[in-house]
């Protein structure tokens, strides 16, 4: 390779993150192999950051829809995560079960009070 085409892979190089020390130091075949490497870690690293703004913007949409109209569900962090979030996924079921006794508590006390409020005024 002549030095006319090393001097202008020189600034690509440094743009992938080789050192200018390494870059003069390195064979043209290594300068390569980093470059490519750098660029398949840039590929890898973009898709990763589209996943995360993805998810952001389908738990963000289903939130907003959750509020518009309350039909819709909006999906947990284990839904998008599985492995990650198994114990908030146990927690939160568990708090969910305390919370619906709780509900069905109040629901049977409000009825037995309706109940013996109309026993007393006679309508029983």
């Amino acid at each position: 390779m002549a030095s006319e085409q090393i001097q202008e892979l020189y600034p690509k190089a440094l743009d992938c993150g080789i050192s200018a020390a390494d870059f003069w130091n390195m064979s043209v075949a290594d300068i390569f192999d980093e470059m490519e490497s750098y660029e398949r870690r840039r590929i890898r690293e973009f898709k990763q950051d589209m996943g995360k703004l993805f998810v952001l913007a389908e738990s963000t949409a289903e939130h907003i829809g959750k509020y518009l109209n309350s039909d819709n569900k909006a999906r947990k962090p284990w839904d998008f995560f599985p492995a990650l979030f198994q114990e908030e996924k146990k927690e939160f079921e568990q708090e969910e079960k305390t919370r619906q006794l709780e509900i069905a508590k109040e629901n049977r006390r409000a009825y037995a009070d309706e109940v013996k409020r109309r026993r007393e005024a006679g309508i029983m």
